[in-house]
């Protein structure tokens, strides 16, 4: 009877392990991270991360504030190029900002000029602890 019960948790744990899936898994489905927005605040960096799929391409961030406002990071899933393509033709591409309540340090001069605005695992790693205060979608979805 025993190993009837734990071969039944076995299974039950691998449909649940194997049922779960990404929140975002195409950058059309951004919006969900702003509708569950709940299940992200307090919570790590890293805990967000997990819920996207699509490669990020491009990070903007903010976090330095004079005025005391919010540090930020903007995820993008576009390239440079792309981006100020798309954006000289007067649209804006898909973007996270993720709002964070801890300031920090986002030091990039070890990177080469076209490298700065890339996210990488290092940066996952390096930033993934920072509290998630607040997550703004904006822009369109290119085709």
């Amino acid at each position: 009877m025993k190993s009837f019960f734990y071969i039944c948790c076995l299974f039950l744990l691998a449909i649940n392990i194997s049922c779960q899936q990404q929140m975002m898994r195409t950058v059309s489905d951004a919006q969900k991270l702003k509708t569950n927005e709940q299940l992200f605040i307090g919570k790590p960096l890293k805990t967000l991360l997990k819920e996207i799929k699509p490669e990020i391409k491009m990070v903007f961030v903010e976090s330095k504030r004079a005025d005391g406002a919010l540090s930020y990071i903007v995820f993008r899933f576009v390239d440079r190029q792309t981006w100020q393509k798309e954006y000289g033709e007067g649209k804006t591409p898909l973007g996270i900002r993720v709002f964070i309540k801890e300031h920090f340090e986002w030091d990039k001069t070890d990177k080469s000029p076209a490298e700065r605005l890339s996210w990488t695992k290092e940066d996952a790693k390096k930033y993934g602890d920072l509290t998630i205060v607040a997550i703004r979608v904006y822009g369109e979805v290119l085709k």
